[in-house]
């Protein structure tokens, strides 16, 4: 029993605060849903999602999107992505844009589990026919296990994806972007907070981010990781 007992007090703060959301009581909600957040790795969409209003709401858009950008993570659609968009659009914000890509990270959101499983097995399917064809003296092409090669070396690359590449949220009103990971380095640019980020590695204290198709660092402190 006294397992549960952190499990059944944490449901009934969240209780409480949608009672306190329901009758306008924001704030004191807001708080109560911002400790749920900061403690817990597995996110609530619900709680996600009135992050997000009470945070545009008190006119913090950095913030909202931030919540929205998690949210978008566990429970990517159309129109979640064109709020987003929208609200970046509003603030001049870079990096939320709603296009082809929007759709297939939806599509690779809901499905990405199964497709390097179903690439997977082609792969196997394919490697196992050209064995059989080996042993059987079969001629095979060149171009035909060029092909094969490169095609387990994407899906090789497909599978690690996740692992190399996050977003994150400029989060300083005031952040530098500069050609290498040091603070004497050359100022590429200084922009505000709320723009999104895709970081592609990490050096020290410092984060390797595409920025307009270029590649800078940013100072890990300046972003909030999604």
């Amino acid at each position: 029993m006294l397992l549960f007992a952190p499990l059944r007090a944490q449901e009934n703060k969240l209780k409480v605060a949608d009672s306190l959301f329901t009758i306008g009581r924001y704030s004191d909600a807001k708080n109560i849903y911002e400790n749920h957040f900061r403690n817990h790795q597995k996110y609530n969409p619900n709680i996600l999602l009135k992050l997000a209003f009470l945070s545009e709401r008190a006119n913090d858009y950095t913030q909202s999107l931030f919540y929205l950008s998690n949210l978008a993570q566990l429970e990517p659609s159309i129109p979640l992505l064109k709020k987003m968009s929208s609200l970046a659009e509003v603030y001049s914000l870079r990096g939320y844009e709603f296009n082809d890509y929007s759709y297939f990270v939806i599509f690779y959101r809901r499905y990405g589990e199964f497709i390097p499983i179903l690439l997977l097995t082609l792969g196997v399917y394919v490697f196992v026919v050209m064995l059989i064809k080996i042993r059987n003296g079969e001629h095979i092409y060149k171009r035909h296990k060029w092909a094969m090669i490169i095609y387990l070396i994407a899906l090789l690359g497909l599978l690690n994806l996740p692992d190399n590449y996050s977003t994150g949220i400029i989060s300083n009103g005031s952040t530098y972007l500069r050609s290498y990971p040091s603070s004497a380095a050359h100022v590429v640019e200084r922009i505000g907070k709320g723009h999104k980020l895709t970081i592609i590695g990490a050096r020290d204290n410092w984060n390797m981010v595409f920025w307009e198709g270029e590649l800078v660092y940013v100072r890990k402190n300046d972003l909030k990781i999604i």
